[in-house]
């Protein structure tokens, strides 16, 4: 129960990091920025995941800030900039109110709530129809295990929308699924491009990654230098099962199983 009390403040200490150096670095213009996403709705997870979807509602309203300054018909930037600095001391506020709930009175009913390992991996995985089954199969496996987690739901050709990059960036963990796309002509496949732009965005956070890669793609970013990769075969069932193993073995490495 102390082993998972110290994880919990933990990650609430994190948050709590996250929002105080998002003040600190306060401006009109970095209002509501990327860092700001990450603390918010990193927060209202965490919460969701440590207690109940009902305390991640109390926090958005008990956080909530007004509405836009106006004098003289207009904007008040540095009315409005305050107000953006008093909802992030209350979200910090909050949050220490948690970890002091967490130190005091946590209770073993309430432990229950919190997932192995607090984590929520993102899956960056093709959503072609073509691949639909060997995604299915491996999401199905961390279903199976009751482990949440988040994908980028469609792929975008020209960029990484926004949703997509945030969902990444609040994640601990990056789970890539390389399949063969394109034939080439010196041998080997290709594997779909967006999967190389949401690792670089992972890679770039130093997140940390499990690669499961169809055998015969050319070229994985060099990921088989750096980590042990999970290759398997679609169509071979021995193929697909050592690669089951691997795969939760290395679930089981970052404490999610």
């Amino acid at each position: 129960m102390e082993m998972l009390k110290a994880k919990a403040i933990n990650l609430i200490e994190e948050k709590i990091n996250q929002f105080q150096k998002v003040l600190a670095e306060a401006t009109y213009q970095n209002r509501y920025n990327e860092a700001y996403e990450i603390a918010y709705h990193g927060s209202e997870s965490l919460l969701s995941e440590l207690f109940s979807k009902k305390e991640k509602k109390d926090f958005r309203s008990n956080v909530a800030s007004g509405g836009l300054f106006v004098v003289g018909g207009e904007t008040d930037y540095s009315e409005e900039l305050q107000e953006y600095k008093e909802h992030i001391k209350s979200c910090i506020s909050q949050l220490k109110v948690y970890k002091e709930r967490i130190q005091n009175f946590w209770e073993p009913d309430e432990l229950k709530r919190e997932t192995k390992s607090g984590t929520v991996p993102f899956i960056s995985m093709s959503f072609d129809d073509r691949d639909r089954d060997i995604n299915d199969y491996f999401t199905n496996i961390l279903k199976a295990l009751k482990i949440d987690f988040k994908t980028g739901e469609r792929y975008s050709k020209d960029s990484i929308p926004q949703k997509v990059k945030n969902r990444i960036l609040s994640s601990d963990l990056f789970i890539i699924i390389f399949v063969k796309r394109e034939k080439i002509d010196d041998g080997g496949y290709t594997a779909p491009s967006w999967l190389f732009k949401e690792l670089g965005i992972a890679q770039g956070k130093q997140k940390d990654v499990i690669a499961l890669a169809e055998r015969g793609i050319k070229d994985i970013a060099g990921l088989n230098f750096e980590k042990e990769v999970i290759y398997f075969e679609r169509d071979k069932i021995i193929e697909i099962m050592k690669a089951t193993v691997k795969f939760i073995e290395a679930l089981k490495e970052h404490n999610l199983v």
